[in-house]
């Protein structure tokens, strides 16, 4: 710790490089003065407008306002008496006089009455023409006629006269301009038939205007000035106080203890009382100075940690593989199915596990999963999740209730939030009959005898642990003598060799179809080179696991007879009269045929009573006889509600009826008279087995 070379590139001989200074309080002046400059000249732009429109409309209402009151002094009617007058007339001169008053008076620069060329409006006669006397303009002689200035006023004109506009407004304040900026209200003065006889208008200068405007930016400037002085004063002398302080005593504290390695006496949270990040800041340097004192004692004990855990992940690994099942084949006894699996962990112990068991003689649970994250809680999250699932499926129900268990356990008390994917099959060996559900896991590879490897895209749930509630669908797979079934993970297909390339789902299906004919073991081989020469020399990313199963068909042993009826009193005639044939035809004695007949009448009474609340439902029997030992197996199937008659306690037969309860007595006899009776409730249906030898 004392070795200055541990910082090349910030320190020289316990020395800071001394780099070009960037003031904080200069940063930090700077980051509030541009936002509150371009916030300014926004407001100010804004300001500029809406103060621009409300006077301008303030001074076309006084003009309009004028332009109406100009409009009483002059009698429409008589327009072509004042045209005529040449201006001579005391009846036209009256009216002028009071029009140049109105002027003075109103703050109007001109007030004048014209006369456009109707026909194409590009010419107007002055009649009436008035101006304020302090303006450096000339009034219009009467009779003047000008050119009219624009299109803009040639259409203004014609609006008017056509009635198409009560008053139209005009603002002059860009290009060449004879009086300078201004706004000119007009108005039609109409005759008393309605029609426009001529039109009188009121201009206005806007220097008012403008100097408003410019009085107005000023302020605006002055204000935002002072305001960007009072940040700049305000900001540096805080910034001094709660910032820049605070961090010189902090680098010096760090510069001193980067030559010297040891705590300070004078702790830096004394000097610096602030309570916020930088209070933090220099609080935890304190901790850390006292921290790193302790540091090299403890580097001596985390070599030994180290040594230490590496032998519990080498235990961890034997243990985990242990946890799996490893010895094939594992079910040499029966020839029906034949499989095998592998897993290859990315670290010491992954998160992918594969599982296979016998839920029964005739079922075949399958699991495939992936625990998300890697490592010993992977591992540890992995190995729980097998117990629950294993022991899910062995209370006999369908991969759908399996997983839907499964995640309400594992939601249940998921504090740290992981998950992991599952697909979960169960295979009923003697039909080949595959029920599956899938938990967000990956597409199932089947392969159909003589055919290739293909993906089946089956439906997806959501993951194990992701959320409690969730109900899964399960489908069904119909599996003949010579399919193969392919599960993995994903650290399959996301195999990567060193260009970042993906192993694909395209070349597991070229390995896979290498030679399918194989058996498990040489398909998994082949998939396992194709992603070693895929990956060469890349880093594992995930776990490899892969699993791999070949239904060969059932065992060929007699079929077993079965009826199935509804399950009523009325059929337990059709029910016997099915079992006794058989018995006549392995020439079963009478004494026993007797017992058998008992039976089936107290069972399917006791099944027809309970099983179905909504009416009768389904009951199938299926009888078995083996020649070797002379035993009839009778089994009777439903699919009512769970229910043992097992379960239920003895009849004390030593009793007088009028002292013992009601009922059991039937099934007391039964148990009586039968060599065996078993019961159990699988996938959804009640099984209760009766076994009779004939000796």
């Amino acid at each position: 710790m004392k070795n200055a070379n541990a910082y090349p590139n910030r320190w020289k001989k316990g020395k800071p490089i001394q780099r070009p200074k960037q003031h904080v309080t200069v940063k930090s002046i700077f980051g509030v003065i541009v936002p509150l400059v371009l916030f300014s000249i926004i407001v100010s732009i804004i300001g500029y407008r809406t103060f621009s429109n409300a006077l301008l409309n303030q001074y076309a209402e006084g003009a309009f306002l004028t332009a109406q009151t100009a409009a009483e002094l002059v009698d429409a009617d008589r327009m072509d008496e004042y045209a005529a007058s040449n201006g001579t007339t005391p009846e036209y001169l009256e009216v002028l006089n009071q029009m140049d008053h109105l002027c003075n008076t109103s703050g109007s620069t001109f007030i004048y009455v014209i006369l456009p060329d109707r026909s194409d409006y590009k010419h107007i006669t002055f009649i009436f023409s008035t101006i304020d006397h302090d303006s450096p303009y000339s009034i219009y002689d009467f009779g003047y006629v000008r050119e009219t200035t624009n299109d803009e006023y040639r259409e203004k004109y014609k609006a008017l006269y056509d009635l198409e506009a009560d008053r139209e407004l005009l603002i002059r304040d860009k290009g060449n301009i004879e009086t300078d900026s201004h706004i000119t209200a007009m108005i039609g003065l109409k005759g008393s038939d309605g029609q426009v006889k001529a039109i009188l208008c009121v201009q206005r200068q806007m220097a008012v205007l403008t100097a408003e405007r410019n009085t107005f930016l000023n302020k605006v400037a002055l204000a935002l000035i002072a305001l960007m002085l009072l940040v700049i004063v305000g900001q540096a002398l805080y910034l001094h106080r709660v910032l820049l302080r605070p961090l010189n005593l902090i680098t010096e504290e760090a510069a001193r203890f980067s030559e010297e390695n040891t705590a300070a006496d004078h702790k830096l949270r004394e000097s610096i009382r602030n309570k916020d990040e930088i209070g933090a800041l220099a609080e935890s340097i304190d901790r850390m100075e006292e921290q790193i004192e302790d540091y090299i004692t403890d580097i001596t004990q985390i070599t030994a940690d180290r040594e230490r855990i590496s032998t519990e992940l080498s235990l961890a690994t034997r243990i985990q593989a242990a946890f799996i099942p490893h010895l094939f084949p594992p079910f040499p006894d029966r020839p029906e199915f034949s499989l095998y699996a592998t897993m290859d962990p990315a670290k010491e112990v992954g998160g992918d596990f594969y599982d296979f068991f016998l839920i029964d003689q005739d079922h075949l649970g399958l699991i495939m999963a992936d625990v998300s994250g890697k490592g010993i809680p992977a591992a540890l999250f992995m190995m729980a999740s097998k117990i629950i699932l294993q022991s899910c499926a062995m209370l006999g129900q369908g991969p759908a209730a399996i997983l839907t268990k499964t995640n309400e356990a594992v939601c249940s008390n998921n504090q740290e939030q992981m998950f992991v994917t599952v697909w979960l099959g169960i295979l009923e060996i003697s039909t080949g009959k595959l029920k599956a559900a899938n938990a967000g896991h990956e597409y199932p590879v089947i392969r159909e005898p003589g055919g290739s490897f293909a993906l089946l895209k089956d439906r997806h749930g959501l993951v194990i642990g992701g959320m409690s509630g969730v109900r899964y669908r399960e489908y069904e797979l119909q599996l003949k003598p010579g399919s193969k079934i392919f599960l993995y993970t994903d650290g399959v297909p996301e195999a990567n060799n060193d260009a970042n390339e993906l192993f694909g789902a395209d070349r597991m299906l070229a390995a896979l179809n290498e030679d399918p004919e194989a058996a498990p073991e040489e398909i998994l081989g082949n998939v396992r080179r194709a992603v070693n020469g895929f990956v060469q020399d890349a880093e594992q990313f995930d776990d490899l696991t892969m699993l791999c199963l070949e239904y060969k068909g059932p065992k060929e042993e007699k079929p077993v007879k079965e009826l199935t009826v509804d399950a009523t009193v009325e059929n337990i005639a059709a029910v016997t009269a099915f079992v006794e044939e058989e018995l006549y035809a392995i020439d079963c004695p009478m004494k026993a045929r007797m017992q058998l007949s008992v039976a089936i009448d107290e069972i399917m009474a006791n099944i027809a009573q309970y099983a179905y609340d909504a009416g009768p439902g389904p009951l199938t029997v299926r009888f078995a006889f083996d020649e070797e030992t002379r035993t009839v197996r009778l089994t009777f199937v439903d699919k009512g509600m769970p229910y043992n008659p097992l379960e239920k306690e003895d009849p004390n037969v030593k009793l007088s009826a009028d002292d013992r309860p009601i009922g059991g007595l039937g099934i007391f006899l039964v148990k009586k008279t039968m060599d065996a009776m078993a019961y159990e409730y699988k996938f959804s249906q009640n099984v209760l087995t009766i076994e009779k030898k004939l000796s």
